[in-house]
C-alpha cells in the first residue's frame, strides 16, 4: 500500500509541473514576451528568448524527472526494507515452529542435613548348648510322670535356658520348635560351653498320670516237656513299662512261679520271637511266665502282672490279676 501511494503522487507531480511548463511556455509564445519584459529594458530577439524559455522548462522537466527517479529509488529502498523485514518476520514464525525448544524441569535439591552412618551392633548371647546322644523324649518336667511336649533327635542340637534345683535335668528349647521350652535328663546330653550360671527352674506340681494296661492271656508253649504261658499286655497310660513280673498259679496242680523280667520276652517253644527292652505309651507287647512241668490244657489258672517304669520293679508299679484255661 505504501508503494502504491508514494508512486500515484510521483505521477501526478510529473503531470502537474509538465502541463505548468506548457501552459508558461504557451502563453509566452502567444502573448508576445515584450508584454512580460520590465519598462525601460532593452527588447531582445524573441527567438532567443523562446529558445531559453524552452530551454528553462527542458531543465524544470529534468530536474522533475531527477527528483522522481529519487523518489522512486527512495521508494525501492523502502520497499526492499520493508521486503527484508517481512523475510526476517516470515524466518522468525518458522523458526519459532520448526526449532520450538523442549521445556526440561531440571530440580536442583540441596539437602539441608547431611545423613551419616550409624553402626548397629548386634549383640548374640553365648547360650550353652546341649547335644544328645539318642532319641530323647523332652518333657514338661523332670521325670516321666510328666507328659512329652517333643522328641530331641540323636546329634540335635537344643539351647539351655535353665536347670532344676537338684541339677539332674536341663531346661531346653525344643530344636523343631523353639517356642516349647521341656526338660530332659540331663545325663542323657553332652554340654558345650559354661552351663552353671543358668538360672534354677522350678517345675510344675507333677500331673495327674494315667497309669493303665491292659492284660488278656494269650497261649501256652512247650520247650523240652516243659510249659510256659503267655499274656498280652497293651500299655493304654502315659507311662512307659520297664519291667515286669509275672506271678502264675496252677490251682488244678496248685503249683506256682514267678519271675522277673526287665523286657518284655514273646517265646515260640524253645525260640525267643521278641524281646522288646520297654512297653511305651499304646504299644503292645508278650511277656512269659516261667516254666510248668505239666501241661497247662484245660487247667484253672490265676496270674498276678505287675509292670514298673523303672527296671528291677522299681519306679511306679501296677499290677492285675486274671483267671482263665489254657
Amino acid at each position: 500500500m505504501i508503494r502504491k501511494s508514494l508512486l500515484g503522487v510521483l505521477l501526478s507531480m510529473r503531470k502537474v509541473f509538465i502541463i505548468f511548463a506548457l501552459m508558461l511556455l504557451a502563453g509566452l509564445t502567444a502573448c508576445g514576451l515584450e508584454d512580460f519584459l520590465p519598462t525601460g529594458v532593452a527588447t531582445q530577439d524573441p527567438a532567443v528568448v523562446t529558445a531559453a524559455m524552452r530551454t528553462e522548462v527542458a531543465n524544470i522537466v529534468a530536474s522533475t524527472e531527477a527528483g522522481q527517479t529519487q523518489v522512486a529509488g527512495m521508494t525501492a529502498a523502502a520497499i526492499a526494507v520493508q521486503t527484508e523485514i517481512a523475510n526476517s518476520v516470515a524466518s522468525t514464525l518458522t523458526a519459532m515452529v520448526t526449532n520450538t525448544p523442549e521445556f526440561t524441569f531440571t530440580p536442583t535439591f540441596t539437602p539441608s542435613l547431611t545423613p551419616s552412618a550409624t553402626r548397629t551392633f548386634t549383640l548374640t548371647p553365648n547360650f550353652p548348648r546341649v547335644t544328645v546322644g539318642a532319641d530323647t523324649n523332652c518333657r514338661s518336667g523332670p521325670s516321666v510322670a510328666y507328659n512329652i511336649l517333643g522328641l530331641v533327635r540323636a546329634g540335635q542340637t537344643a539351647e539351655i535356658v535353665g536347670q532344676d534345683f537338684d541339677r539332674g535335668h536341663w531346661v531346653i528349647r525344643l530344636p523343631s520348635n523353639p517356642v516349647i521350652i521341656c526338660w530332659i535328663w540331663r545325663n542323657s546330653a553332652t554340654v558345650t560351653g559354661d552351663a552353671n550360671p543358668v538360672p534354677i527352674f522350678t517345675p510344675q506340681p507333677t500331673p495327674t498320670t494315667a497309669i493303665n494296661f491292659l492284660l488278656i492271656y494269650d497261649s501256652f508253649t512247650s520247650c523240652g516237656g516243659l510249659y510256659q504261658v503267655k499274656f498280652k499286655i497293651v500299655n493304654n497310660s502315659d507311662l512307659t513299662w520297664e519291667s515286669n513280673q509275672v506271678n502264675a498259679t496252677d490251682r488244678t496242680t496248685n503249683v506256682t512261679t514267678t519271675i522277673n523280667r526287665d523286657h518284655f520276652s514273646n517265646y515260640n517253644g524253645c525260640t525267643l520271637a521278641a524281646n522288646d527292652t520297654n512297653l511305651a505309651p499304646s504299644e503292645t507287647g508278650i511277656t512269659t511266665s516261667n516254666t510248668f512241668a505239666a501241661n497247662p490244657s484245660g487247667h484253672d489258672f490265676k496270674a498276678t502282672i505287675q509292670l514298673c517304669t523303672v527296671e528291677g520293679q522299681s519306679g511306679t508299679c501296677l499290677s492285675k490279676t486274671i483267671t482263665f484255661t489254657p
